[in-house]
């Protein structure tokens, strides 16, 4: 693969490419989606302005340098300029860069003294800025989910191995304490194309050459467990460490069950490390490495027992292993979540599509739907009141998780790095109320790369999605049915029982902006060809998942 146009023969790119990249983050952050304009959305602007100086410092390009208002239209052109056998390198290249300090630190000579590694990170906002640089150049997504797969696992094994080996570690850092800018400017100005513990972490596909992590300094016995820590957020045990049993607290279980990723070395798209133990000839698996960025599923009412929702998205854990993804799953309160759903089943089937008798084998789900809804209002008042008490209580105790789960994520248990988080039913009632309450933080950046609703038990206001577009990195989506004769009938209820007139809820169909209203960045994604109902999301829960791109 040659390299001359794009990379110097030392793996660092080329002042030209460097520059281009900057020229195209930059207009990345003049020209932001439309939702940024609306309240709260200002980080993208100011973050986006921090990123680029950042980048652009480790490029050894002053900031000064580049056009003051690049559009996406002045950069499609220049796309075309890059090869795409270049694609993968260039986009490992700034992703490691990315994960780095910032360059800009005073001269450490006098001192003779290394001071501490920094703790590297990697955010939300950094990942939706990277994305949506390589869309303006018309590079292919994928190229990011494979340098995150790769810089995560070359990243741990060192870090591991520095831990095991701390002399080998302190060696190769001496190595790079040559250069100028002080001691974090040289390792930053180095730029790229450092091959850890003399392996290439490239390996195939098109990212063969050296690996692109100037992290270099980080590789030593003690900067590792502070590394492993923050960034991968094994602290503690981590997310699957996180347990929360407290009633007081209105949640009866408040625990992640981790399903694949790091420590889960019988996951079938495990990359296990081998290290060589004192027996001549004998070898150790550890656990595969973490990856950068974590996804957190939570389900919502339950049918058949309180594992019900971890045993679904067991089911589908092959969607999580390429790419490579720590995927956990939130099981809050599921005793109640069972017991929900079980009043809501028995209620549907029995008291309302029962009263419906023969007509039902000549309707279509959306007919189905529409006689269930029209039932007379004795049917709901005589009967609906058992089960309204059971959903009102599982709509609680979703809140109550939520606000637990808003705390899990400003402590970052998940690390430093961004967080996926899908939820369904009630499931998705508690990762509104957890980025609602996130929305209200007075955070500095995003925690959170994409949230995802499936089947949303309520109707937000705009106010409300805005203030959860604001709280998002990257992609919020609301993944609805039709037909879903669940929320149908469970919002007639409260029109019934005098809780006031409920409007279509989120889960049945696209949220849009009003006329002449700013654009809400909510994609929407119709279920229809693949559940016909609310009772079918945790047996569908795979198909479900690839539907709405869980895995990005």
């Amino acid at each position: 693969m040659s390299t001359s146009d794009t990379l110097q023969k030392s793996g660092k790119l080329t002042h030209n490419i460097a520059l281009l990249f900057l020229i195209a983050a930059k207009a990345v952050t003049t020209s932001p989606p439309e939702w940024t304009s609306l309240p709260s959305g200002g980080w993208w602007e100011r973050d986006g302005l921090v990123w680029v100086k950042s980048l652009a410092e480790h490029l050894e390009i002053p900031y000064e340098a580049l056009p003051p208002q690049p559009t996406e239209e002045d950069i499609k052109p220049l796309g075309k300029m890059i090869p795409e056998v270049d694609h993968a390198n260039i986009v490992l290249s700034i992703l490691s860069l990315c994960l780095l300090p910032s360059a800009n630190v005073s001269d450490t000579k006098a001192t003779k003294k290394a001071p501490p590694a920094p703790p590297l990170y990697y955010t939300a906002s950094e990942r939706a800025f990277l994305a949506r640089t390589l869309e303006f150049l018309d590079i292919p997504y994928t190229h990011l989910l494979n340098a995150e797969d790769y810089v995560a696992q070359g990243l741990y094994h060192e870090l591991k191995s520095a831990e095991i080996d701390p002399k080998r570690a302190e060696a190769a850092r001496k190595s790079k304490e040559q250069g100028r800018g002080g001691y974090w400017g040289r390792i930053a100005a180095t730029g790229v194309g450092i091959v850890l513990g003399g392996v290439a972490i490239g390996i195939t596909g098109g990212l063969a050459a050296p690996a692109f992590l100037p992290l270099l300094p980080f590789l030593t016995a003690g900067s590792a467990p502070l590394v492993l820590g923050t960034l991968f957020g094994l602290t503690g045990g981590g997310l699957a460490g996180k347990r929360v049993n407290r009633r007081w607290a209105g949640v009866d279980k408040f625990e992640f069950t981790q399903i694949t990723g790091g420590g889960k070395v019988h996951d079938p798209g495990a990359v296990v490390h081998k290290k060589k133990v004192e027996m001549p000839g004998a070898q150790v698996e550890t656990p595969q490495a973490p990856s950068l960025v974590a996804t957190i599923i939570i389900p919502g009412i339950l049918l058949k027992s309180e594992t019900e929702g971890i045993d679904s998205v067991e089911a589908s854990s092959s969607i999580f292993t390429s790419p490579r993804r720590d995927t956990f799953v939130l099981s809050q309160s599921p005793g109640t979540m069972l017991a929900t759903g079980k009043a809501l089943h028995s209620w549907v089937t029995s008291q309302l599509l029962g009263r419906l008798q023969g007509e039902i084998i000549k309707r279509t789900a959306l007919q189905t739907l529409m006689g269930a809804v029209a039932l007379p209002l004795t049917v709901y008042k005589t009967t609906g009141m058992v089960v309204d008490n059971e959903w009102i209580r599982g709509t609680d105790r979703a809140r109550k998780a939520g606000r637990l789960l808003a705390d899990v994520l400003k402590e970052k248990v998940q690390g430093e790095r961004p967080v996926v988080l899908v939820g369904s039913s009630l499931g998705a009632l508690a990762l509104f109320e957890a980025i609602l309450t996130l929305s209200t933080a007075n955070l500095p950046t995003p925690l959170i790369d994409t949230a995802i609703f499936i089947s949303l038990p309520i109707s937000p206001s705009p106010q409300e999605w805005s203030k959860v577009r604001s709280a998002v990195g990257r992609h919020v989506v609301n993944a609805y049915c039709a037909t879903d004769l669940v929320l149908a009938v469970v919002g007639r209820l409260h029109e019934v029982l005098g809780e006031g007139r409920v409007t279509t809820m989120a889960g049945m169909g696209p949220v849009m902006a009003k006329e002449n209203e700013k654009d809400l960045g909510v994609e929407n994604v119709d279920l229809g060809e693949v559940i016909k109902g609310h009772f079918e999301l945790n047996d569908k829960m795979g198909e479900i998942l690839e539907t709405v791109g869980a895995n990005v």
